[in-house]
């Protein structure tokens, strides 16, 4: 029986484009949710034998959502590098990775190039902290497979916490 693709099969990795030759992608840990909205601008002409539409491209935004726990050691170092390439319009590279599509080692990917346009950081009074950003993806992305590294790998399979055992450890 088929099954519905689960929005938590499709993961982002980050990297700075200046970094393409040295660093590898990175995941967001905590990503909640995102987000891809592509848009087309029409121009209606209208003629004496009905409205002509000329469309071209619009917009094309990339949006996500991410948590952080209080003893995670990767999570916010990784916003406040995000909030970096923010604050200094790094051109930032983003692959949206279905993990739930591997074939022969490969996962459908979208390789997108562009520039935050947002940075916002909550802190409900009765609620989780949460980081929200926005970003401008230049031209429609690319789509395509990829391999994922060891690390990259972990990353996608590690829970957040381990396994503890049922006696207890202490004295």
């Amino acid at each position: 029986m088929a099954e519905l693709l689960s929005g938590k099969d499709v993961i982002l990795f980050f990297r700075k484009r200046a970094d393409h030759a040295t660093e590898d992608g990175a995941k967001l840990k905590f990503q909640s949710e995102h987000s891809v909205s592509k848009s087309k601008n029409n121009e209606a002409t209208v003629t004496k034998d009905g409205t002509v539409n000329s469309i071209s491209d619009g917009e094309n935004t990339l949006d996500l959502t991410s948590f952080a726990y209080t003893d995670d050691t990767v999570t916010v170092p990784m916003w406040k590098e995000l909030e970096t390439w923010f604050d200094d319009n790094e051109l930032t590279e983003i692959w949206e990775v279905n993990i739930a599509s591997l074939k022969a080692d490969k996962y459908d990917a979208t390789y997108y190039q562009g520039y935050f346009t947002s940075f916002e950081m909550s802190y409900p009074g009765e609620g989780n902290v949460e980081l929200s950003m926005s970003y401008a993806v230049n031209g429609k992305g690319v789509k395509g497979t990829d391999t994922l590294t060891a690390e990259q790998l972990a990353s996608i399979e590690s829970a957040a916490y381990e396994y503890q055992t049922i006696a207890a450890t202490g004295v």
